[in-house]
């Protein structure tokens, strides 16, 4: 059986990971991905971020530790980018394949950030799409089909020309199961969509849950109510399998 692919993202996803990109990490610091990847003989590397700022320092490092870097830009889309509303916004990840598929993505970061909100549509990824460049990957949370069955929003992505893969993960919360039986109508309906089996990974160990969950709730203080560990306010997250520790259990269970 096809073995779990480990999706990781680091602290340059501001809020999301409590993992770095060092080269090395103190013995009471943050652990960090390239040490994790060489002590378990990882060579290749797929990294998903919320953002283009921490590229450089993934390739530098991955080159340097002879890793094989995987980039993909995980962002906001919706129906149309001129309707401010949120109704239609679901994720979807952008990998580059090659140089030139990193400069499509440096292209749509930029374009999203400076004329759309930080949201791109599928009218503008069709007039710039390079197959050879760069892949479409719906993630397995915040996609189109995960907000129109959660919250019943109205997302409508165009596949007409651009064909993606799905993610599809288990981390013990109880709507994994529903919308695995959602990407597999989908992507059986007349389609033919590749699927893979991920493991999102944020920290390392189990233990380590509660570190993000404090990290969590610094990064989205706001005006309100108060945040707290008692009450954190963050939907959705309750599961400690977000770690690597949870990933080579599920990966052993998966190939058995």
């Amino acid at each position: 059986m096809t073995p779990i692919i480990p999706i990781w993202k680091s602290t340059y996803s501001i809020g999301k990971s409590i993992l770095t990109l060092d080269d090395s990490e103190e013995s009471e610091g943050p652990d960090s991905i390239i040490t994790i990847c060489n002590d378990h003989n990882i060579k290749t590397l797929v990294l998903v971020e919320d953002r283009m700022t921490g590229f450089i320092k993934a390739h530098n490092v991955c080159k340097e530790n002879d890793i094989q870097l995987i980039f993909g830009l995980r962002i906001t889309c919706c129906n149309d980018v001129s309707d401010e509303s949120a109704t239609s916004n679901h994720k979807i990840i952008i990998f580059s394949k090659n140089d030139e598929g990193c400069k499509l993505l440096n292209k749509i970061s930029s374009h999203s950030a400076l004329n759309c909100d930080n949201r791109v549509d599928f009218k503008y990824l069709n007039s710039i799409w390079e197959k050879d460049n760069v892949d479409l990957v719906i993630p397995f949370y915040d996609s189109f089909l995960f907000n129109n069955q959660m919250y019943l929003a109205n997302c409508v992505p165009d596949f007409s020309k651009i064909k993606p893969s799905f993610f599809i993960e288990n981390n013990n919360l109880p709507f994994d199961g529903i919308i695995e039986n959602h990407i597999n109508h989908f992507t059986s309906d007349g389609h033919d969509y590749k699927k893979n089996h991920v493991k999102s990974i944020y920290y390392k160990d189990k233990k380590d849950y509660a570190a993000l969950q404090t990290y969590k709730i610094l990064c989205n203080r706001s005006f309100g109510k108060a945040a707290s560990l008692s009450s954190p306010n963050l939907n959705h997250f309750g599961s400690d399998e977000f770690s690597f520790e949870s990933y080579l259990e599920q990966n052993a269970r998966h190939k058995a």
